[in-house]
């Protein structure tokens, strides 16, 4: 009866998981430590068939396996206060099975116990559910693994991004006087006020960027762009482009990059007086692309350092103007785009696990739990 019990719970706890397989799990189970050689002899084939009935992959080489199951069996006594020590009472089990489970890689200690009993057949109705005891921490296939191998797309030295963008491009006219004054500060009304108003364009572009994610939090990208028109000259425009980005990982599926940015446009136009500097931020967010790269949807905006200005277009006419019209621009653009990734960088640990990771080292005290 308990020995069903034991199958009806160990099924209970894998019936979700439908066609998982736990057959990429290795298993090592080294000679049981025990006084009695049948008592070695009985747990480790025991422990052996209940391992390979479940599903896991068992392995004779330590270094193969993914987890180490150790077995002891070792009499059981009784401590009194005084520290004195004596087998237990004839009417009480006399000996404890210690059941331990390590994890090989790092020889962290996940499960400690120990088991009563008397007579080694009594423990046919109690493998099984000491062996489910014992696995309940381990995933039912490399799941962990899947999943690190699932965020190697976010965690790369090196990307190459390509994009396709649409700036919206606003230049506001600067503080020019539309009305002509003459001698007696009064509107000369033989000029006529001359007809600007801001300009917005909407143009397209493309931008290739190269990418150093020199920190888990921190990367910079180098930026080359295209503009395919000027609002105020329509000419073909490139620039370059300087990103400092602040990567977010939320989950193994996302990325989120903030960033601030510099970018100086290549000056093609003739008689148009561009600064050399613009300055700005932005927000970039990623989707899984396949294990190497991302989709990512980009928003940004950018203001020009200092004034543009460009020749009056009514030096000609007979219209109240200066000689050089003065400008503000800022461009708010969006993109879409791929990026994809090389060389993988080392998996980022939490401080706060790297110390739980030194203090588990250190540690090298068996706990059993006495049932």
């Amino acid at each position: 009866m308990k020995r069903l019990i034991g199958i009806f719970i160990f099924l209970a706890m894998t019936i979700p998981v439908f066609a998982q397989s736990r057959e990429d799990i290795l298993i090592h189970i080294p000679p049981v430590v025990a006084a009695r050689p049948d008592h070695g002899l009985f747990f480790k084939e025991n422990f052996d068939a209940e391992t390979a009935a479940a599903g896991y992959a068992l392995t004779e080489v330590y270094n193969d396996a993914d987890y180490i199951l150790r077995l002891e069996v070792r009499q059981n006594t009784v401590i009194y206060e005084d520290g004195f020590e004596e087998p237990a009472p004839p009417d009480e089990p006399q000996f404890l099975l210690s059941v331990i489970l390590v994890q090989r890689e790092d020889n962290v200690e996940m499960v400690a116990f120990s088991f009563p009993f008397t007579e080694v057949e009594e423990m046919y109705e109690f493998n099984l559910f000491l062996l489910y005891q014992a696995m309940a921490t381990v995933p039912l296939t490399r799941l962990g693994d899947l999943e690190a191998d699932d965020d190697r797309w976010r965690n790369k030295w090196f990307y190459i991004r390509g994009s396709l963008d649409f700036p919206i491009t606003v230049h506001a006219l600067r503080n020019v006087r539309s009305v002509q004054l003459d001698n007696n500060g009064q509107p000369d009304t033989s000029v006529r006020p001359m007809p600007l108003h801001h300009v917005i364009d909407y143009s397209a572009g493309i931008t290739l960027g190269f990418e150093l994610q020199y920190l888990h939090w921190m990367s910079s990208e180098l930026a080359f762009l295209v503009r395919f028109g000027d609002p105020l000259s329509n000419a073909f425009i490139p620039g370059l482009g300087i990103q400092v980005k602040f990567p977010i990982k939320p989950g193994i599926h996302f990325m989120i990059e903030p960033y601030v940015m510099a970018q100086t446009q290549l000056n093609t136009i003739r008689d148009v007086h561009i600064p050399p500097l613009s300055l700005g931020g932005g927000v970039q967010f990623g989707v899984k692309g396949g294990p190497s790269g991302a989709f990512f949807a980009d928003a940004s905006f950018l203001y020009t350092m200092g004034k543009i200005t460009t020749p009056s277009p009514y030096e000609a006419m007979n219209y109240n103007h200066p000689n050089r019209i003065p400008w503000n621009r800022w461009v708010i653009s969006f993109g879409i785009g791929y990026k994809i990734g090389f060389f993988d960088r080392p998996p980022h640990v939490p401080r706060s696990e790297r110390r739980n990771n030194n203090n588990n080292n250190n540690d090298n005290d068996l706990y059993f739990q006495e049932w």
